[in-house]
């Protein structure tokens, strides 16, 4: 047979797609793997501790201060599992009443709610209602299915705002809201509550000492009601934290937090900054736009603070624990 240079080329070539094609079906398959938690990091480098813990009892009312939180597939228990609704089911927060800020909420032991505001004469106390018939609201796009907490209840948000408002709750059963599939990684629950859009919001303490670096007038770390505070890094590391690990339970980084005229309000009496550019936001727009941060989320006139983030597992988070990248 007469040899030729170009089979010779032929084969070559040949060898090489089926090469690139086994290599590119090896690391689609690691990606996919990883995408379903199969397999993962085997080591973490802790980039600080948690430094403080919140939960929001109620969706838009003051915060409380807890020294552990226990998670379920939706978040920390006891976080955002009620909520205010005006009369077309639609969510109430404080960018439309924000003296829900002096609306201080407290689980008892028994597990009943208690409502407590200096304006009223006295406090309300409710005792959840998890089952029995369940009424449409909703929370930005998504509707859900929620539970009627009474008219006892009604009637003491009625007193405080002077409009008809209902309190409702998570149901035993019936609850689904799936958090974005565009930013939730497959391993995580990807399963929230009443929040924004996903179970809990991470800033460092050293971000808000670089904001209030900047600001005339410092503010607390309640402005920007997050869940989880982590001291011990660079400001705004949390912007690139993706896989994370928190104690023993494994998050992920999803989606910056893009912040509204809620960060305007003074949480300790419920007034928003009168200013015609109000601060913090007016700050943040110098250094934390879209432009700024380089990414994707979000419209042009966004300003960002704080990392939204997803669990992959249940568990209890403390005061102290490591956090891992």
């Amino acid at each position: 047979k007469t040899y030729n240079i170009m089979d010779d080329y032929r084969l070559i070539i040949k060898r090489a797609i089926v090469s690139g094609a086994t290599l590119g079906a090896l690391y689609y398959s690691f990606q996919m793997l990883k995408e379903l938690g199969l397999v993962g990091r085997n080591e973490w480098k802790q980039v600080g501790s948690l430094h403080q813990l919140f939960i929001y009892p109620v969706k838009g009312c003051a915060g409380v201060s807890v020294k552990q939180i226990d998670l379920d597939k939706l978040g920390p228990i006891g976080d955002r599992r009620f909520m205010v609704i005006d009369e077309y089911g639609g969510f109430v927060t404080q960018r439309q009443e924000p003296k829900m800020a002096l609306i201080q909420v407290s689980i008892l032991p028994d597990k009943s709610v208690e409502f407590k505001s200096q304006s009223m004469d006295k406090p309300l106390v409710v005792q959840p209602v998890t089952k029995g018939p369940t009424r449409r609201v909703r929370v930005w796009d998504d509707q859900v299915d929620a539970v009627d907490q009474g008219d006892a209840a009604a009637e003491w948000l009625q007193k405080y705002f002077g409009r008809p408002l209902r309190l409702v709750g998570l149901g035993e059963q019936g609850y689904d809201r799936p958090t974005s599939q565009k930013y939730t990684p497959g391993p995580a629950f990807g399963q929230t509550s009443f929040t924004d859009g996903f179970p809990m919001l991470m800033i460092s303490q050293e971000s808000l000492d670089e904001l209030n670096r900047r600001l005339a007038t410092p503010l607390p770390m309640n402005r920007f009601r997050p869940g989880l505070v982590v001291k011990g890094c660079a400001p705004f590391s949390e912007d690139v934290w993706r896989d994370i690990r928190v104690g023993s339970v494994d998050m992920f980084g999803v989606k910056p937090c893009s912040r509204c005229k809620v960060t305007t309000t003074d949480q300790s009496n419920g007034v928003p900054d009168p200013a015609e550019q109000p601060e913090p936001l007016r700050t943040l727009a110098t250094f934390r736009s879209k432009r700024h941060l380089g990414t994707k989320v979000g419209d042009d006139v966004d300003v960002f603070f704080g990392q939204n983030v997803c669990h992959a597992g249940v568990g209890s988070l403390r005061v102290g624990d490591p956090v891992y990248e």
